[in-house]
């Protein structure tokens, strides 16, 4: 196993390329050079981690040598590895476009050390393993973010970002107040000991948990989902990706929902909505309410755009649903489900961001009453976009498929169809796919089939004349997305093996409570005992005693 004391470096890389960055804002070059050479090393290191961890191997590190539940605790394992190597080729392609199609004005605006920013926070949010880390992450790649969005500094991006501004500032504040809360009821913000604490709970003799508690989990649930831009909390996205350059909106379609779904993947089924509290809390009726209806509201949405851009943002949302779906029924089949549908949605959409690009390019417009005939002019995008968009269809072999089986499967096991609400969301799911169908071939037909109104094909007219060379490397950054979820639709055996042991002890998490608080930590009889570090606290201060015994 690979020393776990290096994996800080998946925070420390990003970071010194975003200092590196603002010290060379004026060199366009070398900024770029930087960040595709600081993005493939990232990426190196999370691919040789994640081998290590494919098996549901948990590898912590505690930062500053504090032992847990005190000190920082980072964590690589199976759920965070597959969506750190996704997040480094989101980036990476993202970066690789921006080298040649991004504005200069843009560019000089700090993207560079923004988008670093960003993927500095996005690692941090997968890595961390206490609640109030996450809310840093969060903050860190919020605060990036904002900044991206009005990089363009056009009128209607200001206008855009001031609502996405509030409605995150909104749900900051949410995230500290219930981490405040969780940690005044529960003595700790460790999720290791939080799962610890919550298991002893249902324990012989175990103390019951706070009354508020099943509250305060319904708070955080409200955060994570205003960040997952679930229904009814979406409302920011649509309007807000279409207004972005193409490499910022690939870099959030790509990765900023996908932190809430992970934090939800995470918290619910090991602290929020473990077997302990499962029968006291709201947490997975709402859930399970907020997956079918944001499938399907998504998707009608999607049919009714005239926008490229705003019908991959609304089935982004709409597709949002289906990993809340596996993460509702807490299933471990269900729940690797929803992690392998969470991966190939990151390079997919992403994928169909940067295609959205290239036709904008082309033709100066992703409006599709505008376009038509692109399959004439530009073949290679028509093939690129085509198995983006079937994968986000769900075709067979292509990788949205595999996800989307899984949690279809799970949901009509018999202990589970035999009630009805698992059958119209089985439904839903079904429908979903259907109307992702229609909604992308009307787009395909549109765009690269039928000319506009009886017109001739659409000619050329480049959003940035005189810079066409920067098409070559905003065909390679689709290509690299578009190739990486076609490898995972034809080979999908080790993300679904990896996914499924990574989830199997979630309702449960033995294997990653011991290996962040050690083997004393969990016990048959649901890890009712004491620490060790808090018996040692209590000879100091008895009172401590008490936040380790909850």
């Amino acid at each position: 196993m690979p020393d776990p004391r290096w994996i800080v470096l998946l925070i420390v890389i990003p970071m010194a390329t975003a200092i590196a960055a603002t010290f060379l804002r004026r060199r366009f070059m070398t900024q770029r050079i930087l960040g595709v050479l600081s993005l493939l090393l990232s990426l190196g290191l999370s691919l040789y981690w994640f081998a290590h961890t494919a098996t549901g191997a948990v590898m912590p590190t505690q930062m500053g040598g504090w032992p847990a539940p005190f000190g920082i605790t980072i964590v690589f394992d199976g759920i965070s590895g597959p969506l750190l190597v996704a997040t480094q080729l989101v980036a990476l392609a993202a970066i690789l476009y921006a080298s040649g199609s991004l504005s200069p004005l843009t560019e000089r605006r700090w993207f560079h050390p923004l988008a670093h920013l960003l993927v500095m926070g996005v690692n941090y949010s997968f890595l961390t393993g206490d609640l109030f880390n996450l809310f840093v992450a969060f903050e860190v790649m919020l605060m990036a973010s904002y900044a991206l969005l009005c990089a363009g500094g056009s009128r209607r991006q200001m206008a855009q970002a001031y609502k996405y501004v509030m409605l995150n500032l909104i749900g900051s504040g949410f995230f500290v107040l219930g981490a405040g809360l969780v940690y005044g009821m529960m003595g700790t913000l460790n999720f290791a000991d939080l799962a610890r604490l919550v298991a002893a709970s249902a324990a012989p003799g175990g103390e019951p948990l706070p009354a508020a508690f099943p509250a305060v989990a319904t708070m955080l649930l409200f955060v994570f989902a205003l960040k997952a831009a679930v229904f009814p909390l979406w409302f920011w996205l649509p309007d807000t990706y279409h207004t972005t350059p193409i490499p910022v909106a690939a870099l959030f379609g790509g990765l900023l929902t996908k932190v809430g779904v992970y934090a939800m993947l995470r918290l619910i089924p090991m602290v929020f909505a473990a077997p302990a509290v499962r029968d006291d809390t709201p947490v997975l009726v709402i859930l399970t309410v907020a997956a079918g209806v944001t499938m399907l509201a998504g998707a009608l949405c999607a049919l009714g755009m005239r926008s490229v851009r705003r019908v991959v943002s609304m089935l982004l949302v709409s597709h949002i649903g289906f990993p809340l779906m596996g993460i509702a029924m807490l299933a471990p089949a269900a729940l690797g489900g929803a992690l392998f549908y969470s991966v190939q949605s990151m390079l997919t959409v992403a994928a169909m961001f940067l295609c959205c690009g290239i036709m904008e390019r082309l033709a100066g417009t992703d409006d599709m009453d505008k376009l038509g005939g692109l399959h004439r002019r530009a073949p290679w995008l028509s093939a690129l976009f085509l198995v983006a968009a079937m994968s986000t269809v769900g075709l067979p072999p292509l990788s949205g498929f595999y996800g989307k089986l899984a949690i279809l499967r799970e949901a009509l096991r018999p202990e589970l169809a035999s009630t009805p609400v698992w059958i119209i969301l089985s439904v839903a799911l079904v429908l979903t796919s259907a109307l992702t169908l229609v909604a992308l071939a009307k787009v395909y037909a549109r765009v690269f089939w039928v000319s506009p109104e009886g017109e001739p094909a659409t000619q050329s007219r480049l959003s940035f004349p005189g810079r066409t060379s920067g098409l070559r490397a905003a065909y390679v950054s689709a290509a690299i997305l578009v190739g990486a979820s076609v490898w995972v639709g034809l080979m999908p055996e080790p993300l679904l093996s990896a996914t499924a042991a990574a989830t199997a002890e979630l309702n449960e998490p033995r294997t990653y409570v011991t290996a962040v608080l050690g083997e004393e930590a969990w016990t048959d009889e649901g890890a009712a005992r004491t620490l060790p570090i808090y018996e040692a606290l209590a000879e100091v201060d008895p009172a401590a005693a008490v936040k380790g015994t909850k």
